[in-house]
């Protein structure tokens, strides 16, 4: 039996009713492979014409990758962030007062007897508050000093130091002030020394016993403990 012309041996139109499938070729028995445009290397599609990445591209892809290495990085930082500031709330806190305040009246009782002068132990304003008072031994002598420090209002500081000494240990308390002039307040006088910071030193001393008033505050203010000082100095 003849081949028919057109067909290769052996390839037999089916009868399916004079209809016959089409096959995607141009010439008959040779298929032709489908090519797309919008195809990478593996077939995989990447961008069309405009340069826009195709979803599910292997651009795509190496992208999303590429961004969600940092996004996972930044979320694990303030995760981290997260935790330390939950430990820091619920861990338990010092409590810490915002200022030291000493009870000096008690603490002067309690150091009398091993003075050997009267101590002064001042009235303060109100508002005000001591924040150190302590009996100490003068340097490397056998001599002790009376020291406490107030602080009160408007950012005002009062020290006052007093000891059975010699009157160049009271000059050496003034530093490098520079003497200004001589007051008498409560029947004592008192030799100002004044420093460039503002700093007053009120100097004055009743037989052996000596006493340093040292202050930033106002005229007042330390007139106020002069005064108290000169009462109590015996």
């Amino acid at each position: 039996m003849k081949a028919r012309p057109g067909l290769a041996l052996g390839a037999f139109p089916e009868d399916n009713g004079d209809v016959n499938a089409q096959s995607d070729t141009n010439t008959v028995g040779t298929q032709v492979p489908v090519t797309r445009v919008d195809a990478g290397p593996e077939g995989v599609p990447m961008a069309d014409e405009s340069g826009v990445m195709l979803p599910g591209s292997r651009e795509e892809m190496r992208f999303l990758r590429k961004n969600s290495n940092w996004v996972n990085m930044i979320i694990a930082i303030f995760a981290c962030l997260a935790v330390v500031a939950v430990v820091l709330l619920i861990a338990p806190q010092p409590e810490v007062d915002s200022q030291r305040v000493v009870d000096y009246q008690t603490i002067a009782e309690q150091s009398q007897d091993s003075a050997d002068f009267d101590l002064i132990v001042p009235e303060i304003p109100s508002g005000w508050t001591s924040n150190e008072a302590n009996l100490d031994r003068v340097g490397e002598s056998d001599h002790t000093s009376w020291y406490m420090s107030f602080v009160g209002t408007e950012r005002q500081w009062v020290s006052i130091e007093q000891a059975k000494a010699s009157e160049s240990w009271a000059e050496n308390q003034v530093d490098d002030a520079i003497a200004a002039e001589t007051v008498t307040v409560g029947g004592s006088d008192f030799q100002i020394y004044r420093t460039e910071d503002a700093k007053e030193h009120w100097v004055t001393g009743k037989g052996d016993t000596f006493v340093v008033i040292t202050a930033i505050a106002r005229p007042d203010t330390i007139d106020a403990f002069a005064k108290q000082v000169a009462q109590q100095l015996k």
